[in-house]
C-alpha cells in the first residue's frame, strides 16, 4: 500500500495546526489502525512537546529532524515510537539554525523529500500516512514539506488574519506546484477554534463569505465544523 504524505501548513501561527496534526495522528493510528508517522518540521517543537519528550530529546545525542535536514542522519535514526501504530520524528529549536544552513546546500528544497523517499523504500519501515507539521512561515522548511507531500491541508481559524495567512500559503503552494512538485494537491481546509460568541460568530461570517471562493475552487473540500 502506498504511503500518503500530508503537509499541514498556514502562514499564520496559532491556528491549531499542530493540534490538528496530533489529533489526526491519534485518530488514524488508534481508532482506524493505520500506521502513522508524524514529522515535526517546526523549530518551535510544539508537536514534539505534545507527543514526545522534548527535555529528554534535548539532553540526548539521538538524532532528530535537525540532523536529518542537515543530511547528517537518516530519518530512520530519528523516529521514536509514541504508542501503538504511532511514531514521531521529533525536532528541537536547533532546526531554525538548520534552515539557515539549507540555503548553502544543493537541491535544498528536496532534502526532506529525499529523506522520506529513502525511508519509504526501506522494507523494515511502512507507514500508511506521514503527517508533516510545518512552521508558520514560507521559508525552506515549509517548502521542503510541500515538496515532499502528496497533499496539503490548510488549518484556518475563523478570523481575518488567518484568512490572510491562508492566501499567503496558497501562493507558496502554487510556486511549489509549478516549480518542484507538480503532483501536490490541496486536500482541503480545516476550520478551527470556533465558539458560540458574538466575536467568533462575526469571524465565522467572514469565513463563510470567503468560503464562496474556496468552494468554487475546491468543491467539497472545505471541512467546516459548526461552532462549538
Amino acid at each position: 500500500m502506498k504511503t500518503t504524505v500530508i503537509a499541514f501548513a498556514n502562514q499564520k501561527g496559532g491556528v491549531a495546526k499542530t493540534t490538528t496534526v496530533a489529533e489526526l495522528g491519534d485518530i488514524l493510528s488508534q481508532h482506524l489502525g493505520k500506521k502513522v508517522l508524524m514529522v515535526d518540521m517546526d523549530p518551535q517543537s510544539s508537536l514534539t512537546q505534545i507527543r514526545g519528550d522534548l527535555p529528554q530529546l534535548t539532553r540526548s545525542a539521538v538524532p532528530n529532524m535537525t540532523q536529518v535536514m542537515l543530511r547528517k542522519a537518516s530519518i530512520r535514526e530519528a523516529i521514536v515510537p509514541i504508542k501503538e501504530n504511532l511514531w514521531l520524528a521529533p525536532t528541537t529549536l536547533e532546526l531554525s539554525d538548520a534552515e539557515l544552513s539549507l540555503v548553502q546546500m544543493t537541491l535544498r528544497e528536496l532534502v526532506l523529500r529525499d529523506a522520506l523517499k529513502t525511508l519509504m523504500e526501506d522494507p523494515d519501515f511502512h507507514f500508511d500516512y506521514i503527517l508533516i507539521d510545518c512552521p508558520p512561515s514560507r521559508g525552506l522548511l515549509t517548502v521542503n514539506a510541500l515538496s515532499a507531500a502528496d497533499e496539503v491541508v490548510i488549518p484556518v481559524q475563523a478570523e481575518y488574519q488567518a484568512l490572510l495567512g491562508r492566501q499567503l500559503v496558497k501562493n507558496t503552494i502554487s510556486q511549489v506546484q509549478s516549480q518542484i512538485n507538480k503532483n501536490l494537491k490541496i486536500y482541503g481546509y480545516v476550520v478551527t477554534m470556533t465558539q458560540h460568541t458574538l466575536q467568533s460568530n462575526e469571524a465565522y461570517q467572514v469565513l463563510e463569505d470567503d468560503s464562496i471562493q474556496i468552494l468554487q475552487t475546491f468543491p467539497g473540500r472545505l471541512k467546516s465544523p459548526m461552532p462549538a
